[in-house]
This record gives structure tokens, C-alpha cells and sequence, in this order.
């Protein structure tokens, strides 16, 4: 049978489990709250990029656009 009687520890093993308990909910909590804010965030600027395509390449930080190259201009050596 499972025999929970701590008796002369039971005053600090049941709050560290309520403690741990209460760690582990809150950290889910925050990732599935942060998970739904960057699916938003993702939908709304590929909305943005679907809207405006010039726009999107204009956003992106300078390291990003030379890491890709000059801007195709349709022209081929």
C-alpha cells in the first residue's frame, strides 16, 4: 500500500513538492502564452510580407540582406 506518513519530514517534503508543482504549471504556462504571441507575431508579418513583398525585404536587418545578396534584378550574366 502507498504509505505517505513523513512524519518528522513531512513539514519540508510536502511544501518542496507543492514548490516543484507550482515551478513546472508556471513554466508551462509561459510557453504555451509565449508560443500563441509568436504564432500571432509569425502570422501577422507574413500577412505583411504577402501584402507588401518590397516592404518585407526592406525590414530585414542589414547583416540579413548582405548575407543574401544583391536583389535579383532579372538580368543573367
Amino acid at each position: 500500500m502507498l504509505d505517505l506518513d513523513m512524519t518528522p519530514y513531512a513539514a519540508f517534503v510536502w511544501p518542496a513538492w507543492g514548490v516543484s508543482a507550482l515551478v513546472l504549471i508556471v513554466l508551462t504556462v509561459r510557453a504555451v502564452v509565449a508560443s500563441r504571441k509568436w504564432k500571432r507575431e509569425l502570422a501577422r508579418l507574413e500577412a505583411d510580407q504577402g501584402a507588401h513583398p518590397e516592404a518585407a525585404d526592406t525590414n530585414r536587418p542589414q547583416a540579413a540582406r548582405s548575407a543574401i545578396g544583391p536583389k535579383e534584378t532579372g538580368l543573367h550574366p
